[in-house]
């Protein structure tokens, strides 16, 4: 019996890491991409982030074809009759204001539902009815799950900008079972501190270095949405306060690299230039101790330089954390997406001289559109008889 490949333990904790920053700020980091199909990983990862949230919050599960009234909402037919005023009636996204919204096969989404949602995350606000009642508040933390099997099935590129956390199940991690077992953490055994980093996280600060730093792995991952980096800073700012730090690290950006802006990559980063090593001045040495002072003092106060800048850590974090073949998925996943819009495709589309053909209707041929020569013949074979009679003399119905 062949043995199941290795795991990638950094992986399976980063995705049970994932699931706590999310219960830490739901909204601020706006969601997670769940690339995965139905399975073990799944649903341990998801069990785990119901546990995390607050007890109080709702967790809804959005279907696939659901419609606009019962999404956002609209008019209570018996209850305006039996008041004889409009009575507006509270729709999917209002009920799940402060909670989670699971979205299931999020690959399939109708462009007007994903762009419904998409508004909802931007604005934090449901249009009420016309007529009746004002707009209704919604705070929520979506999870989209993309059950895509090839790169042409993706999920809106509206609603992915706007997910912070990536992950993915499928593709990217080939999990032993312990490793699909560790994805969900350890839940509810975790969640004893979550409100302590919920009341730490608006007093979490975070230096420019950190921004610039996000700012510039982003660019060198070639990430072109401005919201990646907006995204990888909540984030960090969660993981410091999950950490129960008062400011952003190095480490907080890095795990931040790794879940925001490293799924999201384009290309690899080019290499660091290399350079001649600098010959740094020697330092004087230490000044003896006094009476008062012991030598041990300084060596404890002497903290260890870090190897390279924090530009230079948070990319290589994000660098070591695409997989192979990852790139490939992305751009094709990317090229499905819109590929049909602009090209050849689009040509092809737009010309009425390709394509299935549509069957007999009136129309000017004229027009650049090509006759169905196979559907004229049939529907005009039934009449070349009475057509014979009338050239003849005859009575068509004789």
């Amino acid at each position: 019996m062949a043995a199941e490949p290795a795991a990638p333990r950094d992986a399976a904790a980063d995705a049970a890491h994932a699931a706590r920053l999310l219960a830490i700020d739901p909204q601020g980091i706006g969601g997670a991409l769940l690339r995965a199909r139905p399975g073990e990983a799944r649903d341990a990862w998801l069990v785990s982030l119901r546990a995390l949230m607050p007890a109080s919050a709702p967790w809804q599960r959005l279907l696939l074809h659901v419609d606009d009234e019962r999404l956002l909402g609209g008019i209570d037919l018996g209850a305006t009759l039996q008041a004889g005023r409009p009575v507006a009636q509270a729709g999917l996204l209002a009920r799940c204001n402060g909670g989670t919204l699971v979205v299931a096969m999020a690959e399939r989404l109708r462009p007007g539902i994903a762009a419904r949602l998409a508004a909802v995350l931007d604005t934090g606000v449901v249009a009420g009815p016309q007529g009746a009642g004002a707009d209704a508040p919604t705070r929520l933390c979506m999870v989209a799950l993309d059950e895509g099997v090839d790169g042409d099935e993706a999920v809106p590129a509206a609603l992915r900008e706007r997910l912070g956390i990536h992950l993915d199940f499928d593709a990217v991690w080939p999990m032993t079972r312990d490793a699909r077992r560790d994805v969900g953490g350890h839940g509810a055994d975790e969640a004893h501190d979550l409100q302590a980093a919920r009341r730490r996280l608006p007093t979490v600060r975070c230096d420019d270095a950190i921004v610039q730093a996000l700012c510039a792995a982003a660019v060198a991952l070639g990430v072109q949405s401005l919201r990646a980096p907006l995204q990888a800073l909540r984030v960090a700012r969660a993981a410091a306060a999950d950490a129960g730090r008062d400011a952003v690290a190095g480490d907080d950006a890095a795990l931040a690299a790794r879940l925001v802006l490293a799924p999201r990559a384009t290309r690899l980063p080019a290499p660091p230039e290399s350079q001649p090593p600098q010959q740094q001045p020697e330092a004087p040495p230490p000044p003896p101790p006094t009476d008062g002072e012991s030598g041990s003092r300084d060596d404890s106060a002497t903290e260890p330089l870090p190897d390279q800048p924090l530009p230079e850590q948070v990319l290589q974090a994000a660098r070591a954390a695409i997989p192979p073949g990852l790139l490939a998925l992305l751009l094709t996943q990317a090229g499905g997406a819109g590929a049909s819009a602009g090209g050849r495709a689009g040509a092809w589309q737009a010309s009425r001289l390709r394509g299935r053909p549509y069957g007999s209707r009136r129309g000017d041929p004229r027009g650049g559109a090509r006759l169905n020569l196979i559907a004229t013949l049939r529907a005009a074979a039934p009449w070349q008889r009475l057509r014979a009679r009338e050239a003849a003399g005859g009575s068509p119905t004789a």
